[in-house]
């Protein structure tokens, strides 16, 4: 098993100089939806040589993780704290920018980014009394 703790992400809220890490509940993930995509390289230029025809590519030296996964059917309560995982992980809310710890399938091992957050949108599936029931949603983070 490795370096894996049990979850897939967490997120990380520097109180002063100690870390505190808060898990995003397993619950709330699709499993079968979830990709991540650790350090993508991105291909900046590529070209052949017109004689040789060798391939030259030119590659950024930063790399970025996309993570995604659908968000399985929640309730009112769910929704709330599914909100408060991701406001409280924000380290700058005009941005929607997020310290995130996730889990790394391309090392087998955790690590740790700074991730754009999209707009969350909730469609509502019906009304239960005073409990609203979701649909499920897309979640997408695109580290910076």
């Amino acid at each position: 098993m490795g370096n894996f703790k049990g979850y897939l992400l967490r997120s990380i809220v520097m109180n002063g100089t100690t870390p505190v890490y808060t898990v995003f509940p397993n619950r709330f993930i699709k499993f079968d939806s979830w990709s991540s995509n650790p350090k993508q390289r991105e291909e900046l230029k590529a070209y052949r040589d017109d004689n040789s025809r060798e391939l030259t590519r030119v590659t950024a030296e930063g790399k970025k993780t996309k993570i995604t996964f659908t968000v399985r059917p929640l309730d009112l309560d769910d929704k709330i704290e599914l909100q408060n995982f991701f406001y409280s992980a924000e380290v700058d809310h005009v941005q929607r920018k997020v310290h995130l710890q996730y889990w790394d399938d391309e090392n087998n091992r955790y690590d740790e980014g700074y991730f754009y957050r999209p707009n969350m949108e909730f469609p509502i599936n019906h009304i239960e009394g005073e409990n609203i029931k979701y649909k499920e949603l897309k979640m997408e983070l695109i580290e910076y």
